[in-house]
């Protein structure tokens, strides 16, 4: 991959480093309450399609914990 001017003034890592989450994103959001940021936004696209608003689908969709994927195990064994 060929630098750019500029990336070769930036490292890298620098360059990450001035990325700052906004406290209202849905990405900080997400994080805070430990939901994947792909169901939180699904979530959200299912309550607003039902008319609900946006602010408050987001409300609704982070008070709703994530519960267990997959198949349930056996207590027994």
């Amino acid at each position: 991959m060929k630098l750019t001017k500029r990336g070769k003034e930036t490292p890298l890592m620098k360059r990450r480093e001035q990325r700052v989450l906004r406290a209202d994103s849905l990405n900080s959001l997400s994080r805070q309450s430990g939901i994947p940021l792909s169901t939180l936004k699904t979530r959200i696209r299912t309550l607003m399609a039902r008319g609900i608003t946006r602010e408050r689908a987001i409300e609704i969709a982070l008070s709703r914990p994530v519960g267990p994927q997959g198949r349930p195990r056996a207590d027994d064994h």
